[in-house]
């Protein structure tokens, strides 16, 4: 059974009459259901729970109801295994969701995808990383929101390369560190730099501090870890540790996983698609979350959720139904501004949703002006150049 977190907000003075309110009541309700890992773990803290909570708070927002039927959110747990995302999907879509929201992790957000195309229902990732949901499995009932591998990598290393020309990479030995390799050693060689050495490191969380020593004999100017999960934060911490002269950078930087390694990420070099504290209008907004949240700060994943349910219900008020078709007819070429993207646009020929991102550093512990205050933003990737677009996406109109 659904775990169901009922929004009905049916706020009664925009109503004439009794009538009015009963016949809202009687209405068949707008479905949102968020799938993601509830484990209390690390993918839990990159959205999760709070995830849900930022969901909530956008359809809270806007009112409660939608075309006259109330909005209700449910909540599926996947447990960050792949295996079980087709079934949540088919799950959801058999219990009436309109919408499938959240998604994280690449092979779930690939497996629900192909479960939405065959629904002809819509589902919108807010933290997967797979660059394949815009070019080779792109579908058209499916957006990409927030970030993908290929546009954090290329903003990152067009930053450090333009002034730091040594390289070495510690990468796992993986599907995910290669692409990080295929993708910022190009930009590296375009600015006149060079990858001095990779490292190809096994799947495990020891065995780094040879590795590490013989990286400091290299002397490089900036070392590039390119790991996932907890194999990211144990090698970032080593490296950070070693106290090498060089710039520490990683593929894709999480605050929340910053909240729990600390200093372990202090100084290192990454771009990122929002930060709570970016501008007023994201910090008013991160304040409300906080106060919710015993004072933790919003992560890109959850502000991210917040902002796609916005356009998601939007579409959905200007299309005048739920019926996918119509809302991506709505959705497609659509331009934003909102508490989390800007300049943002629902690009139409791969269902990328492109916006500003944002090069930042990671402070120490012992410089933070308040909690949770970890980013000191750079520099601005505009979003006209932020989302390099693939040549492999037919989408089916």
């Amino acid at each position: 059974m659904l775990a169901r977190l009922k929004v009905l907000l049916l706020v009664t003075c925009s109503f004439a009459s009794s009538g009015l309110v009963g016949a809202a009541l009687a209405a068949d309700p707008v479905r949102i259901t968020v799938i993601s890992d509830q484990d209390d773990d690390i993918y839990d803290a990159r959205a999760g729970h709070g995830g849900v909570d930022a969901t909530r708070m956008a359809v809270e927002d806007f009112g409660g109801t939608v075309l006259g039927r109330p909005v209700i959110i449910d909540a599926l747990n996947d447990h960050n295994k792949p295996a079980e995302a087709p079934v949540l999907a088919k799950q959801a879509f058999d219990a009436g969701a309109d919408l499938l929201m959240d998604v994280q992790n690449a092979p779930i957000a690939l497996a629900i995808s192909k479960v939405a195309t065959e629904r002809r229902k819509l589902a919108i990732s807010t933290g997967s990383a797979s660059p394949a949901l815009t070019r080779g499995e792109c579908s058209r009932y499916f957006y990409h929101y927030s970030f993908d591998l290929t546009a954090i990598e290329s903003a990152t290393s067009d930053y450090l390369a333009a002034q730091s020309k040594r390289w070495v990479f510690i990468a796992d030995d993986s599907g995910f560190g290669r692409a990080g390799l295929a993708t910022m050693t190009p930009k590296i060689t375009a600015h006149g730099g060079e990858v001095v050495k990779t490292f190809l490191t096994p799947p495990t969380e020891d065995g780094y501090a040879a590795v590490i020593e013989e990286v400091r004999g290299l002397k490089p100017d900036v070392v590039a870890v390119i790991n996932a999960g907890a194999k990211d934060d144990a090698v970032v911490s080593a490296v950070t540790k070693a106290k090498l002269s060089a710039i520490t950078t990683t593929g894709l930087l999480y605050l929340s996983d910053v909240d729990r390694i600390k200093d372990g990420y202090a100084g290192l070099v990454a771009t990122v698609p929002w930060y709570w504290n970016l501008d007023p209008t994201a910090r008013a907004w991160s304040d409300r979350f906080a106060a919710a949240h015993d004072g933790r700060r919003p992560t890109a994943a959850q502000a991210a959720d917040y902002s796609a349910t916005t356009q998601w219900l939007n579409a959905v008020r200007t299309a005048g139904t739920t019926d996918a078709d119509a809302v991506i007819h709505v959705l497609d070429g659509r331009k934003f501004d909102d508490l989390f993207a800007h300049g943002g646009e629902f690009r139409a020929s791969d269902h990328m949703v492109v916006h500003d991102l944002y090069v930042a550093k990671v402070r120490a512990s012992a410089e933070l002006p308040e909690p949770h205050a970890w980013y000191n933003i750079l520099a601005t990737v505009p979003a006209a150049t932020a989302f390099p677009a693939g040549t492999d996406c037919k989408m089916t109109q």
